[in-house]
């Protein structure tokens, strides 16, 4: 009796093996196919997430503060329209990068807006403050914390600027300060990451030993008349060299931008 026990309990458990086999390797198909399923979609979304092509006309706005653009100011000797401290138009970081890009489409422009009230009363009327000079664009260049005096303020505040960009377009940049001031500079860098996008320090920019003009530098006004500079106001400013940094920065951060 025992033998036959034996043998049943054989058969019974090769039964079960077998079974167990067959079910295994079912499950194991299941999910094969489900990873190739997974892998093809993250190659579906990596073949999305190419490169801005720069090669299309594109249309940039850059809202920044007198470095971006500061109008005719006779008062600090500033006879000019344009990013303070650049010799000339063709000089200053709008320009340059307008210049860059310019080289790949003769049709792309860079737009500078002073919206440096927002720094100095973040709680205003940013629809009013921005008007219609960011619809239709392609990219948003948010470069701004130089003239912030109240940096909780500035903080609580510039999520509503960065939901007005996103509203124009979802290519929003934001760069840091050029005189750093590390309070500001970790709001930039916070809203930036809780919003997902790109940050370009721009702090040692302003370290570099050339990248700030000299008493009795050489620029020139409106009206293409040269004269020399005096005033301390214009010296903290990015002169030529620093504006071309700036430029290089933000060109290689749109290049890097991903669609």
């Amino acid at each position: 009796m025992k033998p036959l026990l034996i043998l049943l309990s054989l058969v019974a458990l090769s039964f079960c093996m077998y079974a167990g086999y067959r079910l295994f390797r079912k499950c194991e198909k299941i999910l094969s196919g489900y990873e190739t399923m997974i892998n093809s979609s993250q190659s579906l979304l990596a073949g999305q997430r190419r490169p801005f092509d720069v090669r299309r006309p594109l249309k940039v706005v850059c809202l920044g503060n007198s470095i971006t653009r500061h109008g005719y100011l006779p008062a600090v000797e500033w006879y000019s329209d344009w990013g303070m401290a650049a010799s000339r138009e063709e000089n200053d970081y709008c320009h340059l990068l307008q210049g860059r890009l310019r080289q790949y489409n003769g049709e792309s422009s860079v737009t500078p807006l002073n919206i440096a009230c927002f720094e100095r009363n973040p709680a205003c009327d940013i629809d009013s403050l921005l008007g219609d000079v960011c619809r239709g664009a392609d990219i948003i260049v948010i470069r701004l914390g130089e003239n912030v005096q109240d940096d909780q303020s500035f903080g609580d505040n510039i999520q509503r600027l960065i939901d007005r960009c996103k509203a124009c377009t979802p290519h929003v940049l934001v760069s840091g300060c050029f005189w750093l001031n590390g309070r500001v500079e970790k709001v930039l860098v916070n809203a930036a990451l809780d919003n997902k996008l790109k940050f370009i320090p721009l702090y040692w920019i302003g370290r570099m030993r050339d990248a700030y003009p000299r008493r009795g530098d050489a620029i020139y006004d409106t009206a293409g008349e040269r004269y020399v500079v005096t005033k301390e106001f214009i010296l903290t400013h990015p002169n030529d060299e620093g504006m071309a940094s700036i430029a290089n920065a933000l060109f290689d951060a749109i290049t890097c931008l991903e669609l």
